[in-house]
């Protein structure tokens, strides 16, 4: 992260001593945003509502690996879930989609501020099922976007790839031929002919 993560904002806010600090999850599934926090009640950050989930919600330490250059991870759990709620998750697969962990901070006048302190791609769900009885939880972790670095591309420099993605535009469609061609570059010799199809 560049610079100080805290906004000049949030320190106001703290900066008046009487607050109330809590943390902000947004997680992108393919069918919804689901939005938390970890106080109770509903607020509305920056337009959109955040559900609290209390003590039910937490939040783990950002870790990171051993290599300066690996990505860094958060693990975000919610317990006390009925098994409905479990299999709709597993259903729902979220590798792989958009999340951010916020700190929020709001003071008695009502004021309030919110800076991300972590984004990234949430990797697979783990569940701990313990029946009905409570003991049931969902883990999400999320990981920056250094992880993506560290992951080999998909994209070739051919046309049949190319052309998956932009249908149509045929800017590759003699590099087959140009990697089987003698260039004669800065030489009198002419290059042999060259075939447009």
């Amino acid at each position: 992260m560049d610079g100080f993560p805290i906004s000049q904002a949030v320190v106001d806010i703290i900066g008046q001593g009487n607050f109330t600090a809590f943390y902000a999850v947004e997680l992108q599934f393919a069918s919804e945003t689901v939005r938390a926090h970890t106080g109770t009640g509903d607020v509305i950050i920056g337009g959109q509502v955040y559900t609290g989930v209390g003590r039910l919600g937490e939040i783990g330490a950002a870790t990171e690996t051993d290599s300066p250059s690996g990505p860094m991870t958060v693990d975000l759990t919610l317990s006390g879930l009925d098994s409905t709620i479990l299999r709709q998750t597993l259903v729902e697969r979220c590798r792989g989609r958009p999340g951010r962990v916020m700190f929020v901070v709001i003071g008695l006048n009502g004021a309030m501020a919110a800076d991300v302190l972590f984004s990234g791609r949430m990797d697979a769900a783990k569940f701990n099922y313990g029946g009905n009885d409570g003991k049931n939880s969902i883990s999400v972790t999320i990981i920056d976007r250094m992880a993506e670095w560290s992951r080999p591309g998909s994209k070739r420099w051919t046309d049949e790839n190319h052309q998956l993605r932009h249908p149509g535009d045929r800017i590759f469609f003699a590099i087959a031929q140009l990697s089987e061609s003698p260039l004669f570059w800065g030489s009198r010799k002419d290059a042999p002919t060259f075939r447009y199809e």
